[in-house]
């Protein structure tokens, strides 16, 4: 193979495959992102498979076949990249494959070279060869854009400041140089300096409290700097995070977002402690160059050798840090994961006895980012340490050699010993710089995580202008099918029905007929793959997405429950909301009895998640939040499948008595016999509809599942 495959790192764990794609194309100078094959295919749940893959690269120019491999010999003789499956459930890139070692790509861990006998134990004898390829290069982006861009317009707003600071630097470097000077005047003339003596020491205190005012000051400003990327740069992740669509989030880990959140931290100390700093004070490093010049050549190429030096070993140290710290980082990402896991899920990890498999799960990956930074750090110990070696045995020998100097009468020792302190301050910068080269090398990896979230599309829906909406007078769905991603199959078929305001329908069907899926399309979540839903004759695509939100309350299959109090839980967004129709909202779901049970009532706080409440209670909750919003369209997904009869009876006869359009989608009978209107889903189709009594005079499909002996419904 002619070059090394570039590497893509997967977001999610169901898009190894289409990371493993991007890393062939991107080989080919097919320079596409992870992201954008994400949005023309998607990412099928569980993954692609290789048919999959094979498509996607014949899209792009790239013929492949698939192939069982029974001898690796086959492998040895490939000189393009191969997609290998991997542990039976992975993909990985097989860059190079030799008696010894083979080199993969794991889009999940980086690159790394393993033995063959490794190899082949993980390998599961199914590759794709490229066996022809017509790739239309492209043109590589800009890389690091959206991140790089954020940080240069927070530079170019903060002109004044970020001059202050550079001034501040150029200051306290001018009354560093002093100090050499009046060092050198005072070891040469002694017998003037003895004379002069209180000035000099005013001089000295001068310069004492010059550079701690100067220092203060730049700390002050730098201090400020570094607020606003922080603040600049969490505020752009937090907005994006907050308008990118429900689709971005469904395969991604919670854990894996906080941690690429919390780059933006490392980001602005590498930006602002680093990169600012240095830059100015490197421009002195040719000031100091000249004085040192000045003084003496002989000693100025020492210096300048044993900063080649040490900057040489940086470079060499960094190529390898820079490595482990990739896979360090993808470690940390798995560990928070595995963390934010088991914080959400105790209840369940308890209730199951899972403790000990999910102590053992973290322990091995804390392990493993463990051992990565210890690497790292034996490695930098052993490299770093003849770089300190020097720094520290250079003056010295700038010493002895100018002794030589001294006694030719080519040197003064007063300007020996200013050599030696400019030399000080001429390597200390370069040094700096030097060792902060790997976390430069590293920004790359940082834009790059932080870039995938701020260069991800935003939901199509804010983009347009739609038409606003005060209410919604009539549902209209037709044709409508739906699929998650471009290989997989429809999960919603042909869906047609119309609903008239005020009608109170549900939707019944086994579990997985598209019962939810078909609620969050009427709640534009999702955008139909073809067909249409019409509120008021108005596409749902075209409806200005506040309005639309303004319309519709909705009570998910899963409630969320935040770390605020009851009040606040049941109010959210609707601060302005009348204390009547709170207190009305309240009676209708039954909160009621909940707060009579809390010694501080509707103030009582509930813990993240309701942690502190029972199902049945944070359905109510749920319920009461949907309520409390002025709403013409009410979706609920299974509301009351955690209440006990008498309750869920209660509930439903109020909601009767509102004059909202009502769809519910409804397992038990009791919820749903009362209504208007039934639809009966199976397999992503509406097979029948009519009232409760209709549906069982047809004795089709919802008489065979009511009268099922394990019918949920």
């Amino acid at each position: 193979m002619t070059k090394k495959v570039p590497f893509t790192e997967q977001s999610e764990h169901s898009e190894c495959g289409l990371a493993c794609t991007a890393m062939v194309l991107n080989y080919y100078d097919d320079n596409v992102t992870l992201s954008h094959l994400r949005d023309l295919y998607g990412v099928p749940k569980g993954g692609n498979t290789l048919t999959n893959l094979n498509q996607i690269l014949l899209d792009r120019g790239i013929e492949t076949k698939a192939i069982r491999v029974l001898d690796l010999e086959i492998l040895e003789e490939q000189t393009t990249p191969t997609i290998c499956f991997w542990e039976e459930r992975h993909y990985v890139v097989l860059e190079k494959l030799t008696a010894q070692d083979a080199t993969i790509l794991d889009p999940a861990s980086g690159r790394k070279k393993i033995k063959r006998s490794e190899f082949q134990a993980s390998f599961s004898n199914i590759a794709l060869i490229l066996t022809d390829v017509d790739v239309t290069s492209t043109q590589r982006k800009t890389q690091n854009n959206a991140t790089w861009t954020i940080l240069k317009d927070i530079l170019n707003d903060q002109k004044a400041k970020v001059a202050l600071f550079i001034t501040l630097t150029l200051l306290i470097q001018m009354v560093t140089i002093a100090i050499p000077r009046l060092t050198q005047t005072i070891i040469d003339n002694s017998t003037i300096a003895v004379s002069n003596i209180f000035q000099i020491g005013t001089t000295i205190t001068i310069l004492f409290i010059a550079y701690y005012l100067l220092q203060v000051a730049r700390g002050l400003v730098l201090i400020v700097l570094e607020n606003l990327f922080d603040l600049t740069l969490m505020k752009a992740f937090m907005k994006k995070i907050i308008h990118l669509p429900l689709r971005f989030f469904v395969n991604r880990s919670t854990g894996d977002l906080i941690f690429r959140a919390n780059l933006s931290v490392i980001i602005q100390q590498i930006m602002s402690q680093r990169m600012l700093t240095i830059s100015v004070d490197f421009l002195f490093v040719f000031v100091y160059l000249i004085l040192m010049i000045n003084l003496s050549l002989n000693l100025t190429l020492i210096a300048i050798f044993g900063a080649f030096m040490m900057g040489a070993i940086s470079v060499v140290n960094s190529k390898r840090v820079q490595s482990i710290t990739n896979k360090e980082l993808i470690a940390q990402s798995k560990v928070q994961r595995i963390l934010v896991e088991l914080f959400e899920g105790m209840e369940t990890v308890k209730s199951s006895g899972s403790e000990n498999q999910f102590y053992t799960k973290w322990r091995s990956e804390f392990k493993n980012q463990i051992m990565l930074r210890a690497e790292k750090n034996r490695f930098s110990t052993w490299v770093r340490t003849i770089q300190t070696s020097i720094q520290f045995i250079l003056p010295i020998v700038l010493i002895y050699v100018g002794l030589f100097q001294v006694t030719k009468g080519q040197l003064t020792l007063g300007e020996l010993i200013s050599f030696n302190a400019l030399s000080g301050a001429f390597i200390a910068p370069i040094v700096t710089v030097f060792d902060s080269y790997t976390e430069f090398l590293l920004l790359r990896s940082y834009f790059g995580k932080l870039n995938e979230i701020l260069e991800a599309k935003d939901d199509p829906r804010l983009a347009i202008e739609g038409k606003k909406i005060t209410a919604i007078d009539s549902v209209v769905v037709e044709d409508v099918s739906f699929k998650y991603s471009y290989f997989e199959e429809d999960i919603l078929h042909s869906v047609s029905f119309q609903i008239k305001q005020g009608d109170k329908v549900a939707i019944v069907g086994k579990s997985g007929s598209g019962k939810s899926t078909l609620l969050k399309l009427l709640a534009g979540l999702y955008d139909t793959s073809s067909g249409q839903i019409k509120f008021n004759d108005i596409d749902l695509k075209q409806v200005d997405d506040v309005s639309l939100k303004n319309c519709i309350s909705i009570v998910n299959q899963k409630p969320t429950i935040f770390n605020a109090s009851l009040y606040e839980n049941i109010v959210l967004n609707q601060e302005e909301a009348k204390r009547e129709r709170v207190e009305q909202a309240i009676f209708d779901s039954r909160v009621d009895e909940i707060i009579m049970n809390l010694p501080l009532g509707l103030e009582t706080q509930i813990s993240e998640g309701g942690m502190n409440l029972s199902g049945g209670q944070m359905q109510r909750i749920s319920i009461a939040r949907a309520l409390v919003k002025e709403t013409s369209l009410l979706l609920m997904d299974e509301p009351t499948s955690s209440l006990d009869n008498i309750s869920e009876n209660f509930i439903m006869n109020r909601l009767k008595t509102y004059d909202f359009t009502c769809i519910v989608v409804a397992h038990r009978l009791n919820t749903i016999k009362h209504f208007d209107r039934i639809l009966v889903m199976d397999q992503g189709r509406i097979v029948e509809e009519g009232t409760h009594q209709e549906l069982l005079a047809l004795g089709g499909h919802y008489h065979s599942i009511y009268f099922e002996p394990t019918s949920t419904i």
